[in-house]
């Protein structure tokens, strides 16, 4: 098969389930593939890392009048196109200097003791199910939970609202079927409502929180940023922090629940969650793709020559496998010590929010076994089949 075979493959239901074996062939064929003239794959971690970081592939962007083309009934997607992910060059760099101010070193130390807390409630929580139902789902009742919870406090949404708010975007998250179209298309337009709403508040009275700060924070050149803007990042951050974070953390306990060394191991030191945390990220990411980027002049990577304005797709959890990065690479190894991966990009579009999604799978993985040392699997996990996001639909787990 060639590349485009492959990755056929991988879109499929057998690929979607597992599409680990494809991404080994991929990388068996060299670091990157053209898929048409003007259409490359690169899986390379070295060539994923440069075209990631360098000014020569900017991210995609899609000028106003395209925009209505992707959800002609304004639904959700047209929403994020203002946000920092689909930002140009100088867009993003003012929106990212803007939004970074809460995630610094120093705040993520102390935001520590809120996921605590967080975590704390919710396995509260499941224990009281479990006395109630012997049987608990761990995506619907902690996974999803947590992330909302933590970055609901951080931009100063009320607790009473965040069980309305993880409705919805369970429902913007699982858009993926015509039939699904107008209920998240009705849910973006509820989440849009609700945040103009809590920003028109925050103007009234600002309290010190995300958005407070956010309507007034400037950038070096005194802009700030606009009203749609503002809306847009918001929503992302809960949009993008609730799905993949609640991945991270469910797809880290399948793999505890069948490590008997690690489930003594990650609750006993903080370095040891750290490093089991980290090789979750590597070893089963739950973004697969990178945003799509263009090339701005014609340029050699890996070997093969890019025209000017080709398209570039990188696939990082293929590139987080590469065995000239990592030895024994589709081994699950949390003492390993090479490379840091690329779950979370590189460059100007490095995640945000990477620092508080790895405190919060580090905290949900130590109390979870200090509470629950017997936690075990009590049902098939089923796993929501959406390429390129990788997770489970449904954890089900007995605790005690």
């Amino acid at each position: 098969m060639d590349a485009n075979g492959i990755m056929a493959r991988v879109w499929s239901a057998e690929g979607r389930d597992n599409p680990y074996p494809y991404y080994r062939i991929l990388n068996e064929g060299g670091p990157v593939h053209e898929l048409t003239a003007r259409k490359f794959l690169v899986v390379g971690y070295a060539e994923a890392d440069y075209v990631l970081r360098s000014p020569l592939f900017p991210v995609q962007t899609l000028d106003s009048p395209d925009r209505g083309k992707l959800r002609p009934d304004g639904s959700s997607v047209n929403l994020f196109l203002d946000s920092l992910i689909h930002a140009g060059p100088e867009d993003h760099r003012r929106a990212h200097h803007a939004l970074a101010q809460p995630f610094t070193p120093r705040r993520l130390a102390a935001m520590r003791l809120t996921v605590a807390r967080n975590v704390e409630a919710l396995l509260d929580r499941l224990e009281d199910l479990a006395r109630q139902r012997g049987v608990v789902d761990f995506m619907d009742e902690f996974a999803y939970r947590l992330p909302i919870s933590v970055i609901s406090e951080v931009v100063g949404v009320p607790r009473a609202d965040q069980d309305w708010l993880l409705v919805q975007f369970k429902y913007l998250a699982d858009a993926d079927k015509p039939e699904d179209l107008p209920r998240a298309a009705k849910s973006a337009r509820e989440v849009e409502e609700y945040f103009t709403s809590l920003i028109a508040e925050s103007r009234r009275k600002p309290l010190d929180d995300l958005i407070g700060e956010l309507l007034h924070v400037q950038d070096d050149t005194g802009s700030k940023l606009t009203d749609r803007e503002l809306l847009a990042n918001i929503v992302f951050l809960f949009v993008a922090g609730f799905e993949t974070t609640a991945y991270s953390i469910a797809s880290g306990l399948s793999i505890l629940l069948e490590r008997p060394d690690d489930r003594v191991a990650v609750p006993a030191t903080m370095e040891a969650a750290t490093l089991f945390v980290d090789e979750v990220l590597r070893y089963d990411p739950p973004a697969h793709l990178a945003n799509r980027r263009r090339v701005a002049q014609e340029t050699t990577v890996g070997g093969c020559l890019l025209p000017e304005d080709a398209e570039v797709m990188v696939l990082l959890a293929a590139a987080n496998r590469d065995p000239a990065r990592y030895e024994d690479p589709h081994t699950f190894n949390p003492a390993r010590s090479s490379a840091p991966s690329l779950t979370f990009s590189a460059g100007p579009h490095y995640c945000l929010g990477t620092g508080l999604a790895r405190i919060e799978s580090q905290e949900a993985f130590q109390r979870i076994l200090m509470r629950f040392p017997g936690i075990k699997l009590a049902g098939k996990p089923v796993r929501a089949h959406r390429f390129p996001i990788r997770g489970f639909e449904e954890l089900p787990v007995a605790v005690r």
